[in-house]
């Protein structure tokens, strides 16, 4: 992917060394809250709000690949958005590290 493509196609949203391993950073892509969250050595984003209650996973705890909402206790995959429980899947972003900076895809 050439730089053009990157800067039209995805929002640089932070550093990858701004990013916690235990909770998540939130950011604005697209003019969402998206929490940006890294687990393994892979980034990965989701939504911010949980489709649970719609409340905020800003502080929610990561574990395992997943994030834990911090209200209700529901676990989202990270990668897919799955929830363990009958929730409704969170939205996940695409997401590349170039040159230690993190980019999502709106």
């Amino acid at each position: 992917m050439s730089e053009n493509e990157l800067n039209e196609e995805f929002e640089k949203v932070c550093l990858e060394a701004e990013v916690p391993t235990h909770m998540p950073k939130r950011v604005q892509v697209g003019g969402r809250g998206v929490l940006v969250a890294k687990q393994g050595g892979t980034v990965y984003a989701v939504d911010e709000f949980c489709p649970h209650k719609n409340r905020s996973m800003r502080y929610g705890i990561l574990f395992d690949g997943e994030i834990i909402c911090p209200h209700h206790h529901y676990h989202f995959d990270l990668e897919t958005g799955r929830c363990k429980s009958r929730c409704a899947p969170v939205h996940t972003y695409e997401v590349r590290v170039i040159d230690g900076e993190v980019w999502i895809r709106p």
